[in-house]
């Protein structure tokens, strides 16, 4: 049971003990405002009231939250984009072992993206998309994502960061 809840009973149990029960030397005229009427709809009132301040503290700190996801994943997106260099960079003689370490840190730093509720969108062979790509090259004519530059990103529905690609015919000559 809530405090509210209590409140809302103990409110209840005056008003009643006071329909039933009315003080002594309690006046009773028009332009008294202890009828039981009006502070019962005093009280519905003070209770939607309530209701809908919990209502609006809940979804500002839903937006506060969000907010600080998504300054938290942006920055750390650059620290992603590095690992993606390293791995289209490596040479082929690199050690087996070493490769493997970073391999399991792009994985936990992908689990960890994950667990805030960022997730990596596909953009090559997509049909381009303005709210979710941005073209910084063109292969020809078409409107048909040819090649990824940079990853993008989205928290949610809210895009964190556009792709960059470049955009062209699609993959059967579209």
């Amino acid at each position: 049971m809530t405090k509210m809840d209590d409140a809302q009973k103990r409110a209840r149990k005056i008003i009643e003990d006071m329909e039933n029960n009315p003080p002594a030397d309690a006046e009773i005229n028009a332009d008294n405002t202890s009828d039981p009427a009006e502070l019962v709809a005093d009280l519905q009132r003070l209770q939607a009231e309530f209701a809908n301040y919990k209502r609006r503290a809940e979804a500002e700190r839903a937006d506060v939250i969000d907010f600080a996801k998504t300054r938290v994943i942006r920055e750390f997106l650059a620290v992603r984009d590095s690992f993606d260099s390293e791995q289209t960079h490596r040479p082929a003689t690199v050690d087996s072992a070493w490769a493997a370490s970073i391999d399991a840190i792009r994985a936990q730093f992908d689990k960890v993206l994950s667990s805030l509720g960022g997730e990596r969108f596909v953009s090559a062979d997509q049909p381009f998309d303005p709210h979710q790509h941005e073209a910084v090259a063109s292969d020809g004519d078409g409107d048909f994502v040819t090649e990824e530059l940079q990853a993008g990103y989205k928290l949610g529905p809210t895009i964190l960061r556009h792709a960059m690609v470049k955009v062209g015919a699609g993959p059967k000559g579209d």
